[in-house]
């Protein structure tokens, strides 16, 4: 009889790798008289109702079960399948209600869940999968409650501090870091004497001072670093100040409240409005100064229009908003107006490149499995299964690299309808329509004086054309 199996591994669970899984299924199924059939994969996924992303081969396998394919479904133990009780209980019933039986390989039997006792065992299974959950939900928060009473640090280190720990690996103290500690003390001072946020970022990008990670450093990322209240010594939980904290404040006290006063004044507009764009050339226009960050939209007044473009990572360039966004407007409409264009959208980079490193590391852990098997450690038949899985992950990345290849686009490719549906576009779609034309670039104004100078936006080309703007439509005259 065939089997498709289910693997699934949470992010925290040691020792039970979905190849090991694999392994121990495939081994068992041979002494069953069971044929692998297919195989869904979990890697790294919870399956507890606090988890916050859903399975993907999980889903792919309900369907698989409600399309008739399935007769019966293996896992290792009842809470790889789930630890969400309502999760887990409207598998069993589709399972009985397509009279798919289910394999347990811990318990080592088949379960026909037409019989009431069979339900029931895996019933109590789930059960004890949930409960079990919880009660390891109930202990990290008690653990955090507890932490944040007696003011010891949240788990993530914030940029600033620096941490010990004792030959086992407990903590012992939150410190102030030699060469971080004075950047952040930096930064109040200087919020504190009323001094722009861009302007704090822009110094200390010049000065080779960035993020963690290497990041270039942005008026919103200083305003956030500014306002943590571990800097000025107080524990926070789930947004409340609880306690006086464990480590020595590392900024002056009366400075930081003086600081986050004036950040979090009424009146003080800030950059940051909740994941809705409001400006639809926000992010799709690369600063021509620094080359590194794109340029965001700073709004004036009540009514929410664009006041300019600027780079909050060199502060060199800065544009008005409402001109800039006609200029390019006009520029895209023209060009879907011209006959015969092609539209020829860009390779998205990042994704491509994330999913290369995904399938450099599946073919490494393929070619370990390869190894496992010359030296007898892995079965023919658990190689074939363990091979099918991991190519078909491979198959999945090679996938993406081929949307990618593709364009995602507008949802409407075509010029004409892009130029019917332009005026009732949203702003976010206008963006995905901008940055799938278009390569934008605004360098540093060249000239004083009113009216906008086209020059600025030379460096732009359209996707997969190698010639900018300036060369193709000379642009050496200004427009208003």
């Amino acid at each position: 009889m065939i089997v498709d199996l289910y693997l699934r591994k949470s992010t925290k669970d040691e020792g039970r790798s979905v190849e090991r899984q694999l392994a121990e299924l495939t081994e068992a199924a041979g002494g069953e008289n069971l044929t692998i059939g297919r195989v869904f994969v979990d890697p790294d996924f919870s399956a507890s109702r606090y988890r916050r992303r859903e399975r993907p081969d999980y889903a792919q396998l309900l369907q698989h079960i409600q399309a008739g394919e399935c007769r019966m479904l293996g896992i290792l133990e009842a809470s790889r399948g789930s630890r969400d009780l309502t999760e887990w209980s409207a598998l069993l019933d589709l399972c009985r209600k397509l009279d798919v039986r289910i394999w347990v390989r811990s318990h080592e039997r088949v379960y026909d869940l037409s019989r009431r006792r069979d339900w029931r065992a895996l019933a109590d299974e789930g059960l004890d999968a949930a409960d079990e959950s919880e009660k390891i939900s109930e202990r990290v928060r008690s653990g955090k409650r507890k932490a944040a009473r007696e003011g010891k640090p949240p788990g993530r280190l914030a940029y600033g501090f620096t941490r010990t720990y004792d030959e086992k690996g407990n903590f012992v103290a939150q410190l102030a870091h030699p060469e971080q500690a004075p950047i952040v003390a930096e930064m109040v001072r200087r919020v504190a004497a009323g001094e722009a946020l861009f302007a704090i970022a822009a110094d200390l990008n010049a000065r080779g001072i960035t993020m963690p990670g290497g990041s270039p450093w942005a008026g919103r990322f200083v305003r956030q670093t500014v306002l943590r209240p571990a800097y000025a010594g107080r524990r926070v939980h789930q947004g409340a100040d609880v306690s006086k904290a464990a480590w020595e404040p590392i900024v002056d006290v009366d400075e930081w409240r003086k600081a986050k006063a004036i950040l979090t004044r009424p009146e003080r507009r800030s950059t940051t409005r909740g994941t809705a764009l409001s400006h639809w050339l926000s992010g799709a226009v690369l600063c021509g100064g620094c080359r590194r960050s794109r340029l965001v939209a700073k709004t004036q007044g009540a009514s929410g229009r664009p006041m300019r473009y600027m780079c909050e990572a060199c502060g060199k360039v800065f544009i008005n908003g409402a001109h800039l966004e006609d200029v390019v407007e006009r520029m895209i409409l023209a060009r879907l107006a011209q006959r015969g264009v092609r539209l020829r959208p860009k390779i998205d980079d990042a994704a491509v490149r994330a999913a290369e490193a995904e399938i450099a590391k599946l073919e490494e852990r393929l070619d370990e499995h390869y190894a496992e098997a010359s030296k007898g450690r892995l079965s023919a038949r658990g190689l074939t299964v363990v091979e099918g899985a991991i190519m078909a992950d491979i198959e999945r990345e090679k996938a993406k690299i081929r949307r990618a290849d593709a364009g995602q686009g507008p949802v409407t490719a075509e010029p004409a309808e892009i130029i019917a549906g332009w005026p009732d576009y949203p702003p976010e779609k206008k963006r995905r329509v901008a940055m799938w034309m278009a390569d934008l670039v605004v360098v540093p104004a060249l000239r004083k004086g009113p009216g906008f100078d086209v020059r600025r936006i030379a460096e732009s080309r359209w996707s997969g054309d190698p010639k900018t703007w300036g060369e193709l439509y000379s642009a050496g005259r200004d427009t208003t």
